[in-house]
C-alpha cells in the first residue's frame, strides 16, 4: 500500500542525517573469506509510532479512515529515523567487519570462528532492540556474496551479474533521454573503469544543450567498449592500510584521470579509478598544467585515503617536479599547490612504457623472444595475433617464403625467430663503427596491424617523439616514423 504524504512532507521539519557512502562500505568490507548478509523484515514497520504522531499520518481510503501504528513508507523522515535506530543498535560493534545500509546488514571475516562471534554479537543487539530478521533473505557464511549491486569475495569486489546484464543488454540509445539513462547507469560503476571520462566524452556530448543528436560510429565504438568492459567484470582490491599507496595520474586534451594503487607480490593492483572530463577552458591549459590539474583533482578525490599518510605520485610528465617549485605561479596553480601542501607525498617520474599505469591503458604482458620483450596487448598486439597477420599479409608472407627457401639475399636483415615463429628484422646503427655492436632485433609489423600498434603506443596521447620511441623500441615497418607523425598530428 502506498500513501501520498506530499502535503504533509511539505510542512514537516527535516531530521537530517548522513547516510554512509555505498563505496565506503564496499571498500571496507571487500576482500574477506566469509560473508553473511542479514535483512530486516518489513524494516520501517518495526518502529512503533507515538500516539501524537499517529493522527498526523492518518489516511482515508474506500474502507474508511485509519491511523498507522507503525512507521509508514513515504513519510519525509522515515529513512532518517530508521537509520538512526540502526546506528544505535549496532553502535560500538560496527567497523571493518560489520557494516549496514538501512535494513541490510553485512558481516565479513577471514575465518569461520570469527564469523560465528560476529553473528552472535549482531543477534544479541537485534534482540535487545526488538528487531526481527527475514529468514528468507538471510545468507550465512558464504564465500561469495552480492551486496548493494556488487559481488564481494576474497579477491575484492566487482559488479554483480544482475547489474552487468542491465548494462550489456541496454539497447543502443536512440535519443537524448536514453543516453542520459545509459550514462546514469554506467556512472554507478565509473570508479571501476579506467579513464571513464575520456571514453564517455563522445556520448556525453550528445546530451549537451543545443547539440544535435547524431549517433555515429565513434559513439557506437565507445558504447561497445563499455559493454566489453562490463562483460569482463572488472575487479578491484580493497585498500590495505598498513601498505604504501601509489597515485598514478595522467592528462589528455579532453580528460584527466587518476589511479589509486598498492603493490601486491611486487605488482601494482588498482584500488579505485577516478576521471573527469575537462571543460573548454580547462582544455586550453598548457600540457604541464593539465598534468598538475590531474594530480590536484586525483588527490582531492582520494583525500580520505591519502590524508595523514605518505604516498608516491607517479607521472610521465618529467618537468612537473621542477615546475611546481617555480616562484611565480598563476593564482589558480598557486591554489592547487597550497591544497597539496596538506599532504605528504613524493613525485616520481616514470617514462613511457615503464609507467605502471600502462597496464591499464595497454595491459602489458611481457614474454621473451630471443631477449626481446613483446608487449601482449588485448587489442591485437600479442605475438600470436602478430604471427597470424604476418602470415596473411602479402609483403611479409613473401619475405617469410624467401627465408624458408634460403633465398634471403634480397632480405638478408630479416629472419624467423625459432621460438615464436615471428618474422624479425635486425636494425643496425647508422654509425659505421657501431653497426656490429648494437644490433636491435625488432618485430616486423604487417600493414593490417600498423594502426593498432600506433593506437596502443599513443594511448596516453603522447606527442610524436614519445609515441615513436615506444614504437621503435620493439617494432618495425617501412616508413614507420612518417606513419607515426601523421597519426599523432591527426589525433584529436
Amino acid at each position: 500500500m502506498a500513501i501520498d504524504y506530499r502535503l504533509l512532507n511539505c510542512i514537516t521539519e527535516s531530521h537530517k542525517i548522513c547516510l554512509p557512502k555505498i563505496m565506503d562500505i564496499i571498500q571496507n568490507i571487500a576482500g574477506k573469506n566469509w560473508y553473511s548478509v542479514l535483512d530486516l523484515k518489513s524494516a520501517f514497520f518495526q518502529i512503533q509510532l507515538k500516539d501524537k504522531d499517529k493522527e498526523k499520518l492518518a489516511f482515508c481510503c474506500e474502507l474508511g479512515n485509519f491511523q498507522p501504528c507503525r512507521l509508514p513508507f513515504g513519510a519525509k523522515n522515515s529513512t532518517s529515523y530508521f537509520h538512526t535506530l540502526m546506528s544505535k543498535c549496532l553502535k560500538d560493534i560496527q567497523g571493518s567487519n560489520i557494516q549496514f545500509f538501512l535494513d541490510d546488514i553485512i558481516l565479513a571475516s577471514d575465518t569461520i570462528q570469527e564469523m560465528k562471534c560476529l553473528l552472535q554479537q549482531v543477534f544479541e543487539r537485534l534482540e535487545k532492540f526488538n528487531l526481527t530478521l527475514d529468514p528468507a533473505k538471510m545468507q550465512i557464511c558464504e564465500n561469495k556474496i552480492t551486496y548493494l549491486g556488487f559481488e564481494l569475495n576474497k579477491s575484492g569486489y566487482s559488479p554483480s551479474e544482475k547489474n552487468v546484464r542491465k548494462v550489456t543488454k541496454f539497447p543502443v540509445p536512440k535519443n537524448v533521454k536514453e543516453v542520459q539513462s545509459y550514462l546514469g547507469m554506467l556512472n554507478y560503476f565509473r570508479h571501476l573503469i579506467f579513464n571513464f571520462a575520456e571514453l564517455a566524452q563522445l556520448i556525453v556530448n550528445l546530451t549537451k544543450k543545443n547539440s544535435e543528436f547524431i549517433w555515429d560510429q565513434k559513439c557506437q565504438d565507445a558504447f561497445n567498449k563499455f559493454q566489453d568492459m562490463m562483460l569482463t567484470k572488472p575487479t578491484l582490491k580493497n585498500i590495505k592500510h598498513n601498505e604504501k599507496l601509489y597515485l598514478i595520474t595522467d592528462a589528455s586534451k579532453v580528460a584527466v584521470c587518476g589511479i589509486l594503487m598498492q603493490k601486491s607480490n611486487g605488482k601494482f593492483v588498482p584500488i579505485e579509478f577516478y576521471s573527469k572530463q575537462l571543460d573548454p577552458a580547462e582544455m586550453r591549459y598548457p600540457s604541464i598544467r593539465r598534468e598538475l590539474y590531474a594530480i590536484f583533482l586525483s588527490v582531492k578525490h582520494f583525500s580520505e585515503h591519502l590524508y595523514g599518510r605518505e604516498f608516491s605520485i607517479l607521472t610521465d610528465a618529467k618537468p612537473l617536479s621542477h615546475h611546481i617549485h617555480l616562484d611565480k605561479q598563476p593564482d589558480i596553480v598557486a591554489r592547487w599547490l597550497l591544497y597539496l601542501q596538506s599532504f605528504s607525498y613524493s613525485i616520481e617520474h616514470l617514462p613511457g612504457f615503464s609507467n605502471p599505469a600502462d597496464f591499464l591503458t595497454r595491459v602489458q604482458e611481457e614474454t621473451h623472444v630471443n631477449n626481446l620483450k613483446i608487449f601482449s596487448i588485448p587489442n591485437g598486439m600479442n605475438y600470436d595475433n602478430i604471427k597470424s597477420h604476418q602470415q596473411k599479409d602479402e609483403e611479409t608472407k613473401e619475405i617469410m617464403d624467401k627465408i624458408n627457401k634460403d633465398n634471403n639475399v634480397t632480405c638478408k636483415d630479416y629472419y624467423m625467430d625459432n621460438n615464436s615463429g615471428l618474422l624479425m628484422i635486425k636494425i643496425k646503427p647508422r654509425i659505421k663503427h657501431l653497426r656490429n655492436k648494437h644490433i636491435e632485433n625488432k618485430i616486423v609489423i604487417p600493414k593490417s596491424l600498423v594502426k593498432t600498434c600506433l593506437e596502443s603506443a599513443h594511448g596516453p596521447h603522447f606527442g610524436t617523439t614519445k609515441t615513436f620511441n615506444v614504437v621503435k623500441k620493439n617494432y618495425y615497418w617501412k616508413n614507420y616514423f612518417l606513419d607515426t607523425k601523421n597519426f599523432c598530428e591527426n589525433c584529436h
